[in-house]
């Protein structure tokens, strides 16, 4: 059944009426002795608020009844082809009721059951903060951003109803934990760069989540408007003292969120205890991608037509710097239902930073998963010594009005010529030696003007492909040889019309995932120096 996604629009605090002559499609029930709707309560049993709160609440939280008592939910439900329109209320003291539009546009009619047998709901309680597009959303208000689960059934009855709610987005925890073995010069275990535990956010430590679905407002009609945003604060939680348990054998990592953890705890002929003292923990909301079924029955009701779908997923780029300037990035790709949440352990040895996560679980710490999204994938190696891949040149734009991008705007190329122009310039030497560049799509270069040079750069084309065009036989490769160690590395490159390097060239750079025409390049591995 396609269901309508139509809603009243909230502004400052009031209601902005509409009357139901320019809403021909809203049903008012022709039986005026059709049942009232009775609302006895709203619940939040599957919310909570932080991510260290345990208690489900059985009740609505004052901040929604305040809501309620001030704006409003607005309501839609429907019984087969009839649908209705209502506005769910709080008086202030222990009410609630819901009414249908009367011909001015006021709420003043007592909603009606539309017949016997299951009523389809929907609605949601948006805080006015998140009705302006390009603002920054407060971690409060996207909290506070609730909804009726997908779908929600209830039935037609004489007796009061109640209302369930959750929150209407999804929701990624991080913890950070680094190996006691990466020091700062002067011996002390290193941290984040500009960490500091007191602090009530995460604005001068140096961790970003990036390229990351998120939302953006939501329209005057209910719907929730989604956006890629280049990089996000994370919102700072708490710091916590965590220890891992590796298996013996397998060498397999047992996390704090798995069922097992107390019994690898206890086991210590079969786990090796492996503490990372105390650790930070972040967290960010984000857009619900929705898991897969057959009729798509965790997609939300108020998306547009467009988002009507569960095939898609997020990710989000860990990109992190330690005090001793080490820099690390991560992609993350999970996929989750609205009113859930990811826990993730990024992992930061002197080698690379590694993740585990759990599954998909409540937005609450009542359940844990047994799978897990997967540890690193060998065919996408980082800088191994580190990176500077968070100031990486790349083609695209950014909007430093809603994210940090000020401090990297001149990492955004907008034309190719000019990202071609600055990675011809990566050379012993050149204005861009030793700088990074990341590839974002596919890109055509022309050999006849790309200057011929040893390149001593960072460059990952993540996964994209290098057309390489006008090779001639004199020239058919794109870089004449590659720098030394880990001062210059190719990864993730695929090169079509001739070979990312020289036939004659020694290569004793990074090179990781490489391809020439289909064919992959072999891998090569610097020894890692020492690191402080």
């Amino acid at each position: 059944m396609d269901i309508k996604n139509k809603y009243i629009s909230l502004a400052m605090g009031a209601l902005l009426m509409w009357s139901c002559s320019a809403h021909d499609d809203v049903q008012t029930p022709v039986d005026d002795e059709a049942l009232p709707i009775r609302v006895g309560g709203v619940t939040t049993a599957d919310m909570t608020v932080t991510a260290t709160t345990r208690a489900a609440a059985t009740a609505a939280p004052g901040w929604l009844n305040e809501g309620l008592k001030e704006t409003g939910m607005n309501m839609v439900y429907d019984l087969g082809t009839t649908e209705q329109y209502a506005l769910l209320t709080y008086d202030g003291i222990s009410s609630y009721s819901m009414n249908m539009y009367d011909s001015n546009g006021k709420p003043t009619i007592p909603a009606k059951w539309l017949g016997n047998g299951a009523h389809v709901f929907r609605g949601a309680y948006v805080p006015d903060g998140l009705r302006k597009p390009n603002t920054t959303k407060t971690y409060k208000d996207l909290c506070e951003y609730t909804s009726l689960p997908p779908k929600k059934e209830i039935y037609a009855t004489i007796e009061q109803i109640t209302i369930p709610t959750q929150h209407r987005l999804a929701r990624v925890v991080a913890y950070v934990l680094i190996d006691n073995s990466i020091k700062n010069f002067n011996g002390d275990k290193t941290k984040l760069k500009g960490y500091d535990s007191d602090a009530t956010h995460a604005d001068n430590t140096k961790l970003r989540f990036c390229n990351v679905d998120v939302l953006d407002y939501v329209d005057t009609d209910g719907h929730p408007i989604w956006k890629t945003a280049d990089k996000v604060i994370p919102h700072y939680i708490k710091e916590e003292d965590i220890t891992i348990y590796q298996e013996t054998g397998t060498n397999n990592y047992v996390f704090p969120t798995d069922d097992n953890y107390e019994s690898a705890k206890e086991n210590s002929s079969k786990y090796t205890a492996i503490s990372y003292g105390t650790s930070p923990c972040y967290d960010i909301i984000v857009r619900p991608t929705y898991t897969v079924t057959t009729n798509k029955a965790m997609v939300m009701g108020d998306e547009l037509d467009a988002n009507n779908t569960d095939a898609n997923t997020n990710k989000i780029d860990f990109e992190l710097t330690l005090e001793n300037d080490l820099e690390y990035e991560k992609t993350f790709k999970f996929d989750l239902n609205a009113n859930y949440e990811t826990v993730v352990y990024l992992r930061v040895s002197p080698e690379k930073v590694d993740y585990n996560s759990t599954g998909s679980r409540l937005w609450q710490n009542k359940s844990y998963a047994d799978d897990y999204y997967g540890v690193n994938n060998p065919d996408h190696e980082l800088s191994m010594a580190g990176s500077s891949w968070q100031r990486a040149y790349t083609i695209a734009t950014t909007n430093p009005d809603i994210t940090d991008g000020n401090a990297y705007s001149e990492q955004y190329i907008t034309t190719e010529s000019d990202f071609i122009t600055k990675l011809s310039q990566a050379y012993d030497g050149g204005a861009y030696d030793g700088c990074y560049f990341i590839l974002k799509s596919d890109l055509t270069i022309d050999l006849s003007t790309f200057a011929d040079i040893v390149f001593t750069g960072h460059l990952d084309a993540l996964d994209h492909t290098i057309k390489l065009e006008n090779a001639s036989d004199k020239r058919k490769y794109l870089f004449k040889g590659l720098g030394t160690g880990w001062d210059s590395e190719v990864l993730n490159t695929k090169i079509v019309g001739g070979t990312l390097f020289n036939a004659d060239a020694e290569i004793t750079g990074h090179v990781s995932n490489c391809w020439n025409d289909g064919k992959r390049i072999t891998d090569v591995t610097p020894k890692l120096s020492d690191v402080k």
